[in-house]
């Protein structure tokens, strides 16, 4: 398999999400033979997208994708960067830091979903998903009005 490297600059909306995860994974079947592996990883960008949809002060995100190799697996990182107001930042703060005291990814996740059914909010389960049912390493990089959210993880390919 030779590594594989999206690099999509996009106009986001609701609308392109869901067309775009279907052009990731098209793009992801030929190097991932593991259907599962394609799926987490397309639902990853799916998700992280999907928050650049809502989130993205100026309409525009990044979507990267790379696949290196590594034996019978492969190394994966998703990676959407966009520009943010100061309160969906401040936000995204308060939920990394609940996901990542959390050792349990799919307790908390469950935890979020119940929470949330509850109180009737907003669902804001995209990155306890990616990182409980994508099995993927999250980490938030913030730089004045730029967020860069990147899930990585190893899959079989």
């Amino acid at each position: 398999m030779t590594p594989l490297h999206l690099d999509l600059p996009l106009t986001v909306s609701p609308a392109i999400v869901s067309p775009t995860r279907r052009l990731v994974e098209a793009k992801l079947a030929p190097a991932l033979d593991d259907e599962d592996a394609v799926f987490r990883v397309a639902m990853t960008a799916h998700e992280l997208l999907e928050n650049a949809a809502k989130y993205a002060s100026d309409g525009k995100a990044r979507l990267e994708v790379d696949i290196s190799p590594r034996g019978d697996d492969a190394i994966v990182r998703v990676v959407v960067t966009n520009n943010s107001t100061q309160e969906h930042i401040d936000h995204l703060g308060t939920c990394y830091a609940e996901m990542n005291a959390e050792t349990d990814a799919m307790a908390h996740y469950f935890a979020l979903m119940r929470r949330n059914a509850k109180a009737g909010s907003l669902s804001r389960l995209g990155l306890a998903r990616v990182r409980a049912e994508g099995e993927m390493d999250i980490e938030v990089d913030i730089k004045g009005e730029e967020v860069k959210i990147v899930a990585s993880g190893i899959v079989v390919r």
